[in-house]
């Protein structure tokens, strides 16, 4: 089982293979903001400091991340979508979320 260390409160978490970084967080009471947990809003995005601590990145999710302009390289992710490997500890930067918002989209999801 891996560890997920939130940055900046500095909980870690253990996260169990195929466990979303958002249940993981909701589980240990880390102040986490999302909206619609199904990759739709972007309000969860958060930074990662190991893409390969977690699931390859689905075309829904990156195509949201490019709309909202932000990087599909791996280092942010959905954290509605993200699951963990169980396999790589990693720390995750929830306040990456002070950087974004996700009321640049308009109400069709595009910019």
């Amino acid at each position: 089982m891996a560890q997920i260390k939130f940055k900046p409160s500095n909980i870690s978490a253990d996260a169990a293979k195929d466990t979303k970084i958002l249940v993981t967080a909701r589980k240990h009471q880390v102040a986490i903001r999302f909206g619609c947990a199904s990759a739709r809003c972007g309000t969860c995005a958060v930074k990662v400091s190991d893409q390969n601590a977690f699931s390859p990145m689905q075309p829904n999710e990156s195509a949201l991340l490019k709309r909202m302009n932000l990087s599909t390289d791996g280092d942010v992710r959905l954290s509605c979508q993200a699951r963990s490997t169980g396999e790589r500890d990693c720390e995750v930067d929830i306040s990456f979320q002070d950087t974004y918002s996700p009321d640049d989209l308009d109400g069709d999801g595009s910019l």
